[in-house]
């Protein structure tokens, strides 16, 4: 029998070696395992948001205007820090910013040189809000000490706190219903006031540290206006955004 010489052996044992941990890290990480249940996650969005636009400044904007109530809305853009606080429960600080911008006229009304009488609107909300999540089904479930398996589909649900700027601006021409007289004029509101929030959706991971997650909200928020609009009641801030985004775990 031909022995095997030690260097010969030492490079067939460190082969044989190789061998079996490469299918095992294969496993490990391309199969969906983590080294540990991950803590932290970072979720980036984009959907749309539907604004309510329900209190009275609205209904005479839309009254006086060529504007309808769903001019208000728009696309939303967000992100979400996320931090693991159980199996089942997560905490997260969330910001978000839609805006819309629709160019109008007076519906009844034009000028000396029968022209239309126009104006720009913009609306802009920007919620900034703590969030808990309750998931339905776990997350994952461990493996051993260290690894971590992450479910596929995780559908969960949650509420928040925090606060919103907003800005309500009109500029353009304008008319002064008791003379009738056109003018220019620039109207500004814009403030921080409380919100808040219900939400819920769906994480689908893609891999052990990514996940596509889809979710809906309701805000609901009003705040006092500028002097510029004084008369009103509180502006309506609430209103219902759908979105989707990517989740990167940590």
């Amino acid at each position: 029998m031909r022995l095997v010489a030690p260097r010969s052996a030492a490079v067939l044992v460190t082969l044989l070696s190789l061998g079996v941990a490469v299918p095992t890290i294969a496993q490990a990480q391309g199969a969906g395992y983590l080294f540990g249940r991950p803590n932290v996650s970072v979720t980036v969005r984009g959907g749309y948001a539907r604004a309510n636009a329900s209190s009275d400044l609205f209904e005479q904007v839309v009254t006086d205007l060529t504007l309808k109530k769903g001019d208000f809305s728009g696309i939303t853009a967000g992100a979400e820090l996320g931090f693991t606080l159980t199996d089942r429960f997560s905490v997260s600080v969330d910001v978000g910013y839609t805006r819309s911008s629709k160019s109008s006229e007076f519906r009844d009304f034009i000028d000396n040189n029968d022209q239309p009488i126009e104006q720009t609107t913009e609306f802009e909300r920007l919620p900034l809000m703590v969030n808990v999540r309750a998931y339905l089904v776990p997350p994952g479930r461990s493996v051993g000490r260290l690894a971590w398996i992450p479910s596929h589909v995780v559908p969960w649900v949650g509420g928040g706190a925090g606060y919103m700027r907003y800005r309500f601006h009109q500029y353009g021409d304008f008319i002064d219903f008791q003379s009738t007289n056109v003018f220019s004029a620039d109207y500004d509101s814009q403030d921080w006031t409380g919100a808040a929030q219900a939400l819920a959706g769906v994480d689908v991971s893609l891999s052990p540290h990514m996940a596509i997650t889809g979710d809906a909200r309701y805000l609901w928020a009003k705040a006092p206006l500028s002097r510029g609009f004084s008369g009103f009641d509180r502006i309506d801030l609430s209103g219902v955004s759908a979105t989707l985004g990517l989740t990167y775990r940590m």
